[in-house]
């Protein structure tokens, strides 16, 4: 099994945000969070790597599990070890990017694995590849903001594989990039797929989720309407997923 959430909520103050979530996940599937904005998708992504607390639930990802019960709250000292262990595992991809600035891209890639014990050669070495298999060998030594979107956006992927993830988690990774970019985007995904990498992809894009996705997880206002394999493109379960697909 590569992820398994059971019973999941979240709420920030008196807005419940996401209510009784449960669904599961193969290794090396490739799932799509699609709904409208506000439905609840980044905010269940964020959690997939501890970037949010649920406030109860079951969380099994990358063989550890973590269970949370409303109203406890577990020491910081102990929840920061354990996030900290669990990112080591599964690596995310912001929409935005997060690149930093004031290092190279070679020093971006290099900053997390040398931080984590592993030498300098190794991680260049590690990001070199890494960087020609996103099509970016002459890219190494060059400042982000030189960067465009799309380049910007596969640096934060190769950035993303520097610690060999078990899953890989992307937040809208095509909101600001053009077509033909989003299609050098969906080549990069579903070549990961092939090496056996467990994904989840928050999107919007009905076209971009089609195009990636193994399995879909369809959600309205925090709550799952449907969920299944891929052949639900075609054959959506649920009025709310048909009209969601038309729009």
């Amino acid at each position: 099994m590569g992820i398994a959430v059971q019973s999941l909520s979240k709420s920030f103050g008196d807005h419940q945000v996401l209510r009784d979530i449960s669904f599961s996940i193969n290794k090396g599937e490739t799932t799509v969070l699609l709904g409208s904005s506000g439905a609840g998708k980044s905010t269940l992504l964020r959690m997939l790597n501890l970037l949010e607390s649920p406030d109860q639930g079951t969380l099994n990802i990358a063989n550890m599990e973590f269970t949370f019960h409303k109203g406890q709250k577990p020491s910081p000292s102990s929840a920061s070890a354990k996030a900290c262990q669990l990112r080591r595992k599964v690596g995310m991809v912001f929409q935005q990017y997060h690149l930093w600035p004031h290092m190279t891209v070679l020093a971006n890639l290099m900053e997390a694995p040398v931080q984590q014990g592993i030498s300098k050669a190794e991680a260049r070495d590690k990001a070199i590849g890494l960087l020609e298999r996103m099509g970016l060998p002459d890219k190494a030594n060059a400042w982000p903001s030189s960067l465009s979107g799309g380049q910007q956006q596969r640096v934060a992927i190769a950035r993303a594989l520097m610690l060999s993830p078990e899953v890989l988690l992307f937040d809208e990774p095509t909101a600001a990039l053009d077509p033909a970019i989003t299609n050098q985007v969906v080549e990069i995904i579903n070549e990961l797929q092939a090496s056996g990498i467990t994904m989840v992809v928050v999107t919007h894009e009905v076209d971009f989720a089609r195009k990636i996705a193994s399995r879909v997880v369809y959600l309205e206002n925090g709550e799952i309407v449907e969920e299944g394999t891929a052949e639900r493109f075609t054959a959506p379960q649920t009025s709310a997923f048909k009209s969601y697909l038309q729009h």
